[in-house]
């Protein structure tokens, strides 16, 4: 870490499918309303410490030291907070609500982690079921659920352990090897990458 990294976790809600917001904030961590999230936090009895968004789709009077974002503009609200985070210093992001509802936005939400892993940080979008992250080192996966790997540029390598699927992979943009493995029972599978960076999206079979 940095000399001014903070150590806590930024949190930021989105307006996309609701999940359950199970987090709870230690004093070093900041959450903050990306515009429709604002809504969504009233209403499981949650605050924010900020507001960020051009209130397109939030219903509630965003707070008067909120950060009123312009309409028209070349970042969704989502990647404009998770700039504030890490303008504040912080590298663990979990971003709720980021997947389901527009696909656009979803898509974009990718595009907001691999910001945050080439800024030196580290994020996953968490939506109903599912969490996706970008990664260009090792992450383990476990539990009951189907995990896939996709490469984020035109190819990657990886080498899985622990899986169903367990080996070396070489996956392109122009396949769909990676899709719909799983641990082993009792087992921890391990994506190490070793060529480029993946998308992992894990997925709950319940």
């Amino acid at each position: 870490m940095g000399m001014n990294d903070k150590s806590g976790i930024c949190r930021i809600i989105c307006a996309g499918e609701k999940c359950p917001l199970t987090f709870k904030p230690s004093a070093d961590d900041l959450t903050i309303a990306a515009d429709g999230g604002l809504d969504y936090l009233a209403q499981e009895g949650l605050v924010s410490d900020l507001f960020m968004g051009d209130c397109d789709s939030s219903r509630s009077c965003p707070p008067s030291d909120g950060v009123i974002l312009p309409t028209v503009k070349d970042v969704t609200d989502t990647y404009a907070a998770a700039e504030e985070g890490l303008r504040r210093g912080y590298r663990r992001f979990e971003i709720y609500c980021a997947l389901g509802g527009r696909l656009s936005h979803t898509l974009a939400n990718i595009a907001v982690l691999r910001h945050i892993r080439k800024a030196g940080g580290d994020g996953v979008l968490i939506g109903r079921g599912a969490k996706v992250r970008v990664s260009c080192g090792r992450t383990e996966i476990s539990g009951n659920v189907y995990f896939s790997v996709l490469p984020s540029g035109e190819r990657a390598e990886a080498e899985i352990t622990g899986a169903k699927y367990s080996g070396t992979f070489t996956f392109t943009d122009e396949d769909s090897l990676g899709v719909s493995n799983e641990p082993l029972e009792k087992k921890i599978a391990a994506v190490t990458v070793r060529g480029g960076e993946v998308i992992i999206i894990i997925e709950d079979k319940d």
